[in-house]
């Protein structure tokens, strides 16, 4: 690990620099005992060695996972995220006490979470915040719809566009109103911007070096630095928060064997920082497509070039991406080849010190190198052998699709259509966000498949995105037909698209029946035997 302030390798000089002297080991404890208090650092009433005998007291009693219950401190996740995540940036000189200030004492950790600082902190933050906080920006996405629904039952409020929509029976002219959409969008991000601010009933206590580890003061950071073994030793998970420098950071890699080491059945959970990149970018390309969507019929631009510039909107996503697929694919590559003699350390004596508890642990560097390779990997690059999108995460992709198909409920409501009329406009617009999202599964697969670069690789990004719009366009004039065909082929239409929702999302979001799995499982044991 790179810490933001390093281990200094020139201790000597630097201990003569605050006071502290270096003694001989044949009369070490005289002389020590001869000091008197002014030449001693003190903490919590503990008279402290010098610096280096720190770490060389640490490494020749072998005690990397000793618990120095003193210095044990720690910070909410909650409160690691305020101020726009102000802690994971790189603070001067002047932030580095106020960060250790913020720290509480603490007897265990909920959470280790282990990164680089080689990776910008705006990703961490990003990362961890939609992690926390997606059902506090779904809240805020919900009571932002609720408070603009009255704009839109309002006949004098202003309107984007005025159209003529059939429902059922109903045909008539109806004016469509946005507010749903955009209140909703800002009440989601107004959530996630007061998240960290709102109270919990558990706070998630986590270990975060920068807070937990003293910056301000050389003789406690040393303590710290090397004690990291000992805040492993009380924390119940390890969180890897992970972008491609972290499997070739000695610290992330001590931490990782540490914490196997002192708690053999706890949690690691492996958090790609792309992920939420990637969600965040998905959600501006579903807004900007969907004011797209009635900003050109407002303008009066042709259908043609409406359609063809919706198309073009598709074309920057699908290249982000291909490139964050291939991340994912560096991660496990990054496990399956790992080598610890080409993890990189800048100090010589934190590579020996690192080195000599993976030996004892594991028995040899090669053996931690192929517990990493094999058990390790499996572990951890199992989840990602398919991308998954996670479940909550498919809520928030949907928040944009469901606000903007509401707006077109809400004119027939004004507009003065009847229930049945309203009932089946709801059934038809809740068809097309399932079919929306299905088709971003079935865009991310396509991505995953063709996620590897090439020479051209714009060009293969647009060999991807022309097939996708081809397809998605064939499926989309297929299921309008249907419902111009009559009231009988358009239920047909929306039924098959929420049987193929169900069919090709549920394995995604793990919600299939116990029932499912168990005759998957037994097809797959006879299918040997009958062949």
């Amino acid at each position: 690990r790179r810490w933001p302030f390093h281990a200094m390798e020139n201790l000597d000089s630097l201990a003569e620099s605050v006071g502290i002297r270096f003694v001989d080991e044949d009369n070490g404890d005289a002389e020590r005992s001869e000091r008197s208090p002014s030449e001693a650092s003190e903490f919590s009433g503990v008279v402290m060695e010098p610096m280096k005998s720190i770490a060389e007291r640490k490494l020749i009693d072998m005690k990397h996972l000793e618990v120095e219950s003193d210095i044990i401190r720690g910070l909410s996740l909650q409160k690691t995220l305020r101020s726009f995540g102000a802690v994971w940036m790189k603070s001067d000189p002047g932030q580095r006490q106020k960060c250790w200030e913020q720290a509480q004492k603490v007897k265990r950790f909920d959470v280790f979470l282990s990164h680089t600082w080689l990776t910008h902190g705006r990703w961490k933050f990003l990362s961890l915040l939609l992690q926390s906080s997606w059902p506090i920006f779904l809240l805020g996405w919900i009571l932002g719809v609720l408070a603009a629904i009255p704009l839109h039952l309002i006949e004098d409020s202003p309107k984007v566009l005025s159209y003529t929509c059939t429902s059922f029976q109903y045909e008539g002219s109806c004016a469509l109103r946005v507010y749903t959409h955009y209140f909703g969008m800002s009440g989601g991000i107004l959530g996630l911007l007061l998240a960290p601010y709102i109270p919990s009933l558990h706070e998630k206590m986590c270990f975060l070096d920068v807070v937990s580890i003293h910056q301000a003061d050389e003789v406690y950071m040393q303590r710290g630095i090397y004690a990291i073994g000992g805040f492993l030793a009380v924390s119940a998970e390890l969180q890897i928060l992970w972008d491609r420098p972290y499997f070739d950071r000695l610290w992330c890699v001590f931490e990782l064997a540490a914490f196997r080491t002192c708690n053999p059945q706890g949690k690691i959970s492996l958090t790609p920082l792309f992920v939420e990149a990637g969600l965040v970018f998905g959600l501006v390309v579903l807004y900007v497509w969907t004011t797209l969507h009635w900003l050109f019929p407002a303008l009066g631009w042709p259908r043609e070039l409406s359609s063809a510039l919706h198309a073009v909107t598709i074309l920057p996503f699908v290249h982000y991406c291909r490139g964050i697929l291939h991340k994912k694919r560096q991660m496990i590559q990054a496990l399956r080849g790992f080598d610890l003699t080409h993890v990189q350390c800048s100090s010589s004596f934190d590579r020996d010190f690192i080195q000599a508890g993976i030996c004892k642990w594991y028995g040899s560097s090669e053996a931690f190198t192929d517990y990493v390779k094999g058990p390790l990997a499996d572990e951890l690059a199992e989840p990602f052998s398919r991308f998954r999108v996670p479940t909550p995460y498919w809520a928030v992709l949907a928040a944009p699709l469901i606000s903007f198909e509401f707006c077109w409920i809400l004119s027939l409501v004004q507009a003065g259509a009847s229930v049945k009329e309203i009932a089946w406009m709801i059934w038809m617009r809740s068809s097309h966000v399932l079919l929306e999202l299905t088709e971003i599964k079935f865009l991310v697969e396509a991505c995953d498949h063709f996620a590897e670069p090439c020479n051209l690789n714009f060009v293969k990004t647009s060999c991807v995105w022309v097939g996708l719009v081809a397809l998605i366009s064939l499926v989309w004039q297929l299921h309008f037909f249907l419902e111009d065909a009559g009231v009988l082929p358009a239920f047909m239409s929306s039924l098959s698209t929420v049987v193929i929702f169900i069919i090709f999302n549920l394995g995604e979001v793990d919600v299939l029946p116990e029932m499912w799995k168990a005759w998957k499982a037994r097809r797959a044991i006879r299918a040997p035997s009958e062949s």
